[in-house]
Parts: structure tokens; sequence; C-alpha cells
């Protein structure tokens, strides 16, 4: 590995990445910890959701307020979420105060005093959250398709459920920290203009005493349908489907993602142009690549109005399908320039490289450079993509809509 990247890993199963970009003042850090949606408890849907809230609300030597305030005094851009395996912690600032915030992030995630007071305030939060996907239907029918279409628990609202976040009490919140937050299978990553010797030592006194024991692997279960239609009074129905994919680690991976965003990656790509510009029968459509660990999937949307939903999924179909047919030249360059578009942009933010480093770890056991992921791209050629499209033609699809009225779901 250049001079660029640094990977480093502590005897409590810790791994510790960075990435050096001198050109930058800033710097940014991702933190995984191996507790999202997935692990929450088996009745408690939505743990994860009033923990990543409830774990800010004093920590350390710092209640409340103190650790919001030293949290603002370093200027740092932050926010913490529950994806399906982990909870994840990103700041963002100018490079020593990074640095200097990982202090009370190990406050956070060890040493939380998860109050009473601030855990009803968090549950609130997280069932107003809830409830606003029903104003939502977009964001409601891509939760309900990956719930669908997922093995159980992988599949699971990482917002939870309303029955299940209402019974939630505080020990059982305290339990499940007690028993996900541990060192082994955390991914700390920070990029910027950093120094790694710093940045190591700097984790090792913060995190080097960090113990836990290791969680008891996943049971999953099937997902449980293939079609499901959500009632939802309204003028516009919604339409998300779903097909099984290659995982990020298969030699297929580039081309694969090249005939996806040629299929559904823009203004230019197959669905905006088939069903939208020629058609008209969407205000809103497109498809890509959903990755979780052992999975991979192709995903879909699209919104129209009522009276043309039918032809909508219909037409959607069909277009998923003649997909193996092959691509064009053409759509192929349009293509490699969108991604390759959207992996340089990644390269000038620290925030994005650093989220995509623990990915990388986390999805390969090592760091894709910049340099090799375009190479990649560039390297894949039609008759690749081509070839891996008759090989792998759609599968069986999960559907799901949300709207007033059913549709056929004979994909």
């Amino acid at each position: 590995m250049s001079e660029r990247y640094f990977q480093h890993s502590y005897s409590n199963g810790l791994t510790l990445l960075g990435e050096k970009m001198p050109g930058m003042q800033s710097a940014a850090m991702t933190l995984l910890v191996p507790a999202g949606a997935a692990s929450d408890p088996p009745e408690a849907s939505g743990a994860g959701a009033v923990l990543s809230d409830l774990l800010f609300r004093g920590a350390g030597p710092r209640d409340s307020r103190q650790l919001t305030d030293y949290l603002d005094s370093l200027g740092l851009q932050r926010s913490s979420n529950v994806g399906v395996h982990h909870m994840r912690f990103s700041c963002a600032a100018v490079a020593d105060k990074v640095v200097e915030a990982l202090g009370a992030y190990a406050d956070v995630v060890r040493r939380p005093h998860l109050p009473e007071d601030g855990f009803r305030a968090a549950r609130e939060l997280a069932l107003a959250a809830l409830a606003g996907l029903e104003d939502e239907p977009r964001q409601k029918v891509m939760v309900l398709l990956r719930e669908r279409h997922f093995p159980w628990p992988l599949g699971r609202n990482t917002m939870g459920r309303k029955q299940e976040l209402e019974n939630l009490t505080l020990e059982c919140c305290r339990a499940h920290f007690g028993r996900m937050f541990q060192p082994r299978g955390t991914i700390l990553a920070v990029a910027g203009n950093i120094d790694f010797a710093r940045l190591r030592d700097e984790v090792e006194r913060h995190f080097g005493d960090w113990t836990g024991q290791e969680p008891a692997a996943l049971e999953l279960r099937p997902p449980p349908g293939r079609f499901h239609h959500e009632q939802h009074a309204s003028e516009q129905t919604h339409i998300g489907l779903a097909y099984p994919s290659i995982e990020e680690t298969h030699a297929d991976y580039y081309a694969m993602r090249l005939a996806v965003e040629a299929l559904g990656g823009g203004m230019s790509a197959r669905l905006f142009t088939e069903i939208r510009e020629k058609r008209a029968l969407v205000y809103n459509v497109w498809a890509g690549y959903s990755s979780l660990k052992g999975y991979g999937s192709i995903m879909g949307y699209a919104g129209t109005s009522n009276d043309r939903a039918q032809a909508t999924l219909d037409t959607f179909i069909v277009e998923l399908h003649r997909l193996a047919e092959g691509i064009a030249a053409d759509e192929l360059e349009r293509a490699r320039i969108g991604l390759k578009a959207s992996t340089i942009m990644q390269g000038e933010s620290t925030s994005a490289r650093a989220g995509a480093i623990a990915h990388d770890f986390f999805m390969r056991g090592r760091i894709r450079t910049l340099d090799e992921i375009k190479n990649a791209i560039d390297a894949v050629s039609l008759d690749q993509v081509n070839d891996y499209l008759r090989r792998n033609r759609p599968g069986e699809m999960t559907i799901v809509t949300v709207g007033p009225t059913p549709l056929r779901m004979g994909g």
C-alpha cells in the first residue's frame, strides 16, 4: 500500500485505517461499531436508533450539555446513525480538532451515561421519525422493499417498529449496549491532512484497553414474501422492485456496476429515457446497486400517477429483462464517465473518503485506492459487460407498491 494509506490492527480487535490527503486542511472520521439494526434484540426493533441518540446524552466526565458544548467547541460537523451492520459515528473539522475529539468519542462508545430522562427523549424522537414515513411514501416503499427482499433481520427497518419502540425500555437499551459495543470488528477510519504515527498513538491511548466479548452471529430467516401492497390514499403510486445480484467482492463487480449505471444511473440512462421521456409514465424512476455483507441486489423505484401505475410497473419489468440483451457502446461510455465522475468527486471530500475506506475494509478486508477504482472502471470492455448481462438475467423479483390500488405483480 502506498504512503497515502495506512492500516493498523490493535490487539483487542479494533482496526484503524487512514488516508493522507495533503492538500486538505481538514480531516474526517468514521467510526463503525458492529451494532447495526440487524443486531437489535428480537422484539426491540429500533433499539439501535434510540441508542445512537442516547449515547450523546452524557458520556465520561461530561453530562449531556457539557458533551455537546465540547464537541461544538471543536467545530465538528457530526452525525450518528444506524445502518444494517453498524452504528456509524462521523465527524469532520480542522485536522487537529478531529484527532482531539477521539477522547470524547471513546467516552461515547465506552462510557456513556445512558440516563433515564435522555432515554425518554431519544425514544420520542425515534417514534417521531418513524411517524414521518407516513408522509414520505417514496421513502416508505423502499423501506418496505428491503423488509420483503432481504433475509431477516438484514431487511429490518433501521428506524424500528412503532409497537416495539413504544415498549422499549432503558434496561433493554443498556443491555443492548453492553452486548454489542466492543472493539472486535469495530473500524475507525480517518481521512485528511493527518499524521499516521500520531493518530495511531492517540487511538491506542483512548481505545487500546477497550475490551468486550464478540456477540453471537446473526441467525438469518428467509424474507417474508415477494409481493406486497401497502394501502395509501394518494394521487400517486410508488413502486419498488428488487432482484438478487452479485456481491461487491465478485470478479464481475465493475462490469455489473457499469451495466446498472447504464440502466438507471441518470437522465440519459435507459429507465429515464424509455419510461419517462418516451412514454411519459413517471415523474421519477431509477435503479441502482445495493450491497450488504454477503448479499448484492439491484433495486429500483418509480413514482407515477395512479392511472399510469400498472403500465409503469409492466414497462419497468420489460426494461429490466431487456437489459440482458446487452447495452451499446455509447451507453457504456456514458456509464463509465458517470461512475468515474462520482469516484473523482468522492476523492475531493475527506468525509466521503473516511466512509469509503471504512466500507471497503468491512466488505473486502482491505482499502481500494482511488486509482485502483478508476483503472478497474476503465478496464471493463463492452464485451465483458454484455457477457455478464447474458449470464446474469434478472431473477425472481420482489415488488412492493404504496398507493390506493393494488397492481398485478406477476414480474
